[in-house]
């Protein structure tokens, strides 16, 4: 009897022990599940925190900071990155878009930029002795980009003027259709001739426009100004002669 007793104590502690390994076996894998789960819960936040590093950069790499017109007759605009690299190449006129059909300029830094610009064919044609070549800078590093750009070679080979601009100035200048540099002078001429047009200033050079400040800054009258008109500057690609007369008071 006494053994058949000791028999169905050994079989009870034999049944906890039993429990115990079972509890110890499920405690063990909820501990592996909650792993494989943290897990299967960080792949989608990595896949968040990388879309947002990725637009991120894009963002910064697209975001303009900065502008730089080069205007001879051909007005073309850079739109430059944090980085100082071109995002955006843009024509502000019928000549502008001719040099720049076969050049690729984006993605490159704007000193390169305008060094390919001034080496091009389609801009050389323009890069008289008369020409006024004009560079006009609107950024918050304007003192920085108009040191190297004086200082580059291109532009000094091309003996190339170096202006800022006020920022504010880029959105009015591209709502009346023209680049940086020429809204610039033309705000400059407008205070001395109300009627003169944006559309006018589009099509006048660089060298025309200058000429023409200068002769309302000198305050010659206007007899002066309609027998010198366009004196000592190249007409290619603008139309000063056309339609310039009723400016003159």
């Amino acid at each position: 009897m006494r053994d058949k007793i000791q028999d169905a104590f050994q079989q009870v502690r034999a049944t906890e022990q039993m429990k115990r390994s079972v509890s110890d076996y499920l405690i063990q894998e909820m501990g592996k599940k909650k792993k494989r789960s943290g897990v299967v819960i960080l792949k989608p936040v990595f896949a968040v925190l990388l879309l947002c590093f990725v637009l991120g950069g894009w963002y910064y790499w697209e975001k303009p900071v900065s502008y730089v017109s080069v205007d001879v007759n051909p007005s073309i605009e850079l739109t430059l990155n944090g980085m100082n690299y071109v995002v955006r190449a843009e024509s502000r006129n019928k000549d502008g878009e001719r040099v720049l059909r076969h050049l690729q300029l984006k993605g490159k830094s704007y000193l390169k930029a305008v060094e390919l610009l001034l080496e091009s064919k389609a801009l050389q044609r323009y890069l008289t002795d008369d020409a006024d070549l004009t560079f006009t800078v609107a950024s918050p590093r304007e003192e920085e980009l108009l040191s190297e750009l004086k200082g580059s070679a291109a532009t000094m080979q091309h003996h190339g003027t170096c202006v800022g601009a006020d920022l504010d100035n880029v959105a009015s200048a591209h709502s009346h259709g023209m680049s940086l540099g020429k809204y610039q002078i033309y705000q400059m001429l407008s205070q001395y001739d109300a009627d003169f047009t944006a559309e006018e200033c589009q099509h006048m050079t660089m060298c025309q426009l200058y000429q023409m400040l200068s002769w309302y800054e000198s305050g010659q009258d206007s007899s002066e100004e309609e027998n010198q008109s366009g004196s000592g500057c190249s007409h290619e690609g603008g139309h000063y002669h056309e339609n310039h007369n009723h400016h003159h008071k």
